[in-house]
């Protein structure tokens, strides 16, 4: 018997891939999920994360799983810690407030683990950020490095000021806006998880300083770089913030990605990248004999090579390896050289009427 035909599409299984080099796509995402569960679970895609953490009617009642798309835009998998606790009884009621124990408390959950990017969605306070930054400085200390992309409203250039103070090396972008995206106006916590969205997509070796952020038709609020402006303050202060490049044609850009530290955020990533790929955790527990310094030195000295002479994520990395005592060995990374963020060019010019 004849019949119609027909194409069938089946998904076997999901692979998540983290090892492309030069890429850092893994976000831990912080914020309550429309969801019971509070362990922290790793999820590959958008259409299973919200099968387990839920779909959001209303934005901003579930501010993690508004996060959800966004995120997905450009990362290779979520690390979710949901905040979200529930009252017993006939009709449970959702608690979504994250206080500064709540979290204190996923932070803990999230310690030791791999990652590249850290998004808490939600606006934080002073207090909060310094329980943030403090973390992040204990992870970079036991080489577990991770950047923060971060919602920062405040309401003057004084108080900015004072927010600033905050942050540290560990911090990829800190977002002050709200943008518009292919004509639908996203509130501060959606912005921001698009622009991780985009950075997680992004080589670890690429600037945003004047580039095109995709899709972007709006921002609120319009920042200028005119002195007495907000935008002047917040570049100032190392703050990135977009601006419109054409109006006409929908252009907007990201003005200035250097960040409080004073640098670029490529040189931040990559940085963070260089470090987690010195892969020496296995030499712990082992003699320390003349071959472990050696095999330790060959693992940064295939490190530099792949970084830099394959990869071009950075000039040169310099670095020298000892033996300073029988149980302890130090890696001495001299200096990591990168190339500076071009910002500025001269135009000359010449009329010639003959």
């Amino acid at each position: 018997m004849a019949k119609e035909t027909e194409i069938n599409v089946y998904e076997i299984a999901t692979t998540v891939v983290n090892s492309i080099p030069g890429m850092a796509s893994s976000i831990a995402v912080i914020g309550a999920f429309n969801s019971e569960i509070t362990d922290v679970t790793n999820v590959s895609g958008a259409r299973i994360a919200h099968s387990l953490f839920g779909t959001s009617s209303t934005f901003g009642t579930f501010k993690g799983t508004d996060t959800i798309d966004y995120l997905f835009l450009g990362a290779s998998n979520l690390l979710i810690a949901n905040i979200t606790t529930w009252t017993s009884g006939e009709t449970p009621v959702a608690e979504t407030t994250l206080t500064n124990e709540k979290l204190t408390q996923a932070l803990a959950k999230l310690r030791g683990e791999t990652f590249d990017i850290l998004l808490i969605a939600e606006e934080l306070s002073d207090s909060a950020q310094s329980i943030v930054t403090t973390w992040l400085n204990e992870e970079y200390k036991g080489k577990n490095p991770h950047g923060q992309i971060a919602s920062l409203k405040r309401a003057n250039a004084s108080a900015y000021a004072d927010s600033v103070q905050t942050f540290n090396k560990n911090v990829y972008y800190i977002n002050t806006q709200t943008f518009t995206v292919n004509g639908e106006t996203l509130d501060l916590n959606r912005s921001t998880a698009y622009m991780c969205g985009i950075i997680a997509g992004m080589s670890v070796s690429r600037s945003l300083t004047s580039k095109i952020i995709p899709n972007i038709t709006g921002v609120s609020p319009e920042y200028t770089t005119e002195s007495g402006d907000l935008g002047a303050v917040l570049l100032n202060l190392n703050i990135p913030f977009i601006k419109c490049k054409n109006r006409d044609n929908n252009e907007y850009i990201c003005v200035n990605s250097m960040l409080p530290n004073g640098l670029d955020i490529y040189i931040n990533r990559v940085r963070d990248y260089v470090l987690k790929t010195i892969a020496i955790e296995t030499y712990l527990g082992e003699q320390s004999s003349e071959a472990t310094v050696e095999g330790i030195d060959n693992i940064v000295e295939t490190v530099r090579k792949v970084c830099v002479e394959e990869l071009h994520l950075l000039k040169d990395i310099i670095y020298t390896v000892e033996k300073v005592s029988s149980d302890c060995i130090e890696i001495y990374i001299d200096s990591m050289k990168f190339d500076g963020i071009i910002t500025k060019i001269n135009v000359y010019y010449t009329i010639e009427v003959e």
